[in-house]
């Protein structure tokens, strides 16, 4: 069975990962290819901060909470290796700070240790902000796990081709199942009217003495922007930028202003971070969230039907639901599969 997915980044090679660690031996041979335009360091992945860190919604669907589940879980199974940094997997501390209080999240039971914060800590690290929890989630950081996924799927025979993907009927002739982790792309490929960019420009600091992340929810009288900053294994991530309809690029002076207006107020201890690296790029938003399913596209050149498995529109939020989409992606992959098997004559 040709299998091919569309999208070198979180969510199309999380996909990948799972196809091959749960297809690879069922219902025959499988032979899986991954095209993308970008691979890392050049796609939208590779600038993420990769905190685990689901919308802040007090109520979730059974399906959604499931995906969050098998995302951590597979985390946790990665961390208890050898291989969890070369990864870029690690446990990591931090806040979520609200101006306004919201009910607990669906999520909470998830992740470890979560607790609503102290007036001790809102009153000396977050003054002015009237609620907040604290937890311990992962960081799944994507410039080294994006290398990491590639080398060991090449290890296990799986191609990649780097090229524009113009339609999904242009795969028909050369792969019996599609899968789409095109992200912005899939405006096009799926003519989804739903998907849309996010413009994001983030800054990579050296600022060792931070250990714990934050994340900020809500406009602060005093403080530019919506900040958040990420301790990662190599330096800290800082942004707060979110702009629709911004097609700009390359990164913007007056975005470098806000962002660093907006980490100093926050937290002045970080005035004397160096700045290493600016990045921009553009977050796959989708109104009403991530599309999941089959489709079976018929009236292709070849004559037969082309399976196809959507998984796009995760938005701010790829390397948190990437994992557990990426299950349930090779679970309907194995169920294609196993349709497709020749049958018996016994």
């Amino acid at each position: 069975m040709k299998v091919s997915v569309i999208g070198g980044g979180i969510v199309g090679m999380t996909s990948a990962l799972h196809i091959m660690e749960q297809c690879s031996s069922a219902h025959g041979q499988l032979e899986l290819t991954v095209i993308s335009e970008k691979f890392c360091p050049d796609n939208t992945s590779y600038g993420a901060g990769g905190l685990w860190k689901p919308p802040s919604q007090e109520h979730m669907s059974e399906a959604e909470l499931k995906r969050l589940q098998g995302s951590f879980d597979f985390l946790t199974s990665v961390l208890r290796t050898s291989y969890a940094h070369e990864a870029g997997i690690f446990l990591q501390p931090g806040y979520i700070v609200h101006m306004d209080p919201i009910p607990d999240p669906a999520w909470k039971d998830i992740v470890v240790g979560f607790r609503h914060v102290t007036p001790w800590e809102l009153t000396n690290l977050f003054p002015g902000y009237k609620q907040g929890w604290f937890y311990t989630a992962f960081i799944c950081q994507p410039r080294d796990f994006l290398p990491w996924a590639k080398k060991r799927l090449t290890q296990r025979g799986v191609s990649f081709v780097q090229r524009k993907v113009n339609s999904l009927e242009e795969l028909a002739p050369h792969y019996d199942i599609v899968v789409n982790c095109s992200g912005v792309g899939a405006t096009k490929l799926a003519s989804d009217e739903a998907v849309s960019a996010s413009r994001g420009q983030v800054m990579r600091v050296k600022a060792p003495w931070l250990r714990y992340f934050v994340e900020t929810d809500g406009k602060n009288p005093v403080i530019d922007g919506i900040p958040y900053m990420y301790p990662n294994l190599h330096n800290v991530v800082i942004g707060g930028i979110k702009q629709t309809g911004n097609s700009r690029i390359t990164n913007d002076p007056r975005d470098t202003d806000t962002i660093w207006k907006g980490i100093l107020a926050l937290n002045s201890q970080m005035k004397g971070a160096e700045v290493v690296e600016e990045w921009t790029g553009f977050r796959p938003m989708r109104d009403g969230g991530i599309r999941l399913e089959r489709e079976t596209l018929t009236g292709t050149s070849t004559g037969r039907p082309l399976e196809v498995v959507h998984n796009y529109g995760h938005g701010e939020a790829g390397v948190t639901w990437s994992h557990g989409c990426a299950k349930e992606v090779a679970d309907i992959v194995k169920t294609i599969m196993a349709e497709r098997r020749p049958k018996s004559r016994l």
